[in-house]
């Protein structure tokens, strides 16, 4: 029952990712949630994730961003030594209750101001998404208006901020590891996933071009937010 949700999911959220950069990694950890043990749910998001957005970058690697993904790179690095320290002293069973506030904040919040020519700037953003990361699983929202102020256009945007996703899952997968996650009872369930994200991306990719952006933004923000209050609905135990 579970592969019958989540792999489709996976599918799902992963071409809305490819159309619009966003949004495909918090639908999923939001469906995931419900049918996951709450510790299994942040490091198979991260794998399946992986994935995702690895196949979204090599579908458009001309549009890489290197400048961008170096600074973040070496943020990230240390954002996930950061986070490994304080992964052990989290409470999963409150994980419904934190996702659901965090994704309603990201989802919610007003674009954020700054001097774009801020030095280091995405270095300090990868340190703070990766350690948060370890906590809430979705992070990538608060990449997002960084990119955008750097005035990319819409392909070399989302390639780069997938680029940026995959270092951040990586980096939190291999912490979960090492805290001594055990992903062998998933493995048949990742593998399902991931064939579900890669085909997403695939099909996200030819389709980007024709979906208009404001439609498909304004969609995806009330179905993430239902989602969200779902979760929080479990969190207190009203679901």
């Amino acid at each position: 029952m579970t592969e019958l949700i989540l792999i489709p999911a996976a599918f799902f959220t992963s071409l809305t990712a490819a159309i619009g950069g966003i949004a495909g990694g918090v639908m999923l950890i939001a469906i995931m949630a419900s049918f996951l043990p709450p510790a299994a749910v942040i490091p198979i998001h991260g794998l399946v994730q992986i994935t995702s957005n690895i196949s979204r970058a090599l579908l458009g690697v001309r549009h890489i961003e290197w400048r961008i993904v170096r600074d973040y790179s070496i943020g990230a690095i240390l954002g996930a030594l950061l986070g490994s320290r304080l992964v052990p002293l989290f409470a999963w069973d409150n994980l419904p209750l934190v996702l659901g506030l965090c994704i309603l904040l990201f989802t919610w919040m007003p674009k954020l101001r700054g001097d774009r020519r801020l030095p280091f700037r995405f270095g300090v953003l990868g340190l703070v998404q990766t350690a948060l990361s370890l906590f809430v699983g979705v992070a990538g929202p608060l990449n997002m208006p960084f990119l955008l102020r750097e005035e990319l256009g819409r392909d070399r945007t989302v390639i780069t901020h997938s680029v940026q996703m995959t270092i951040m899952h990586m980096l939190k997968v291999v912490t979960f590891g090492l805290l001594g996650f055990a992903f062998a009872p998933y493995v048949q369930l990742v593998i399902g996933m991931t064939i579900g994200a890669v085909l997403g991306s695939w099909a996200g990719t030819r389709v980007r071009s024709h979906v208009p952006e404001h439609i498909f933004r304004h969609g995806i923000r009330i179905l993430i937010t239902v989602l969200a209050l779902r979760m929080l609905l479990q969190g207190v135990g009203l679901l």
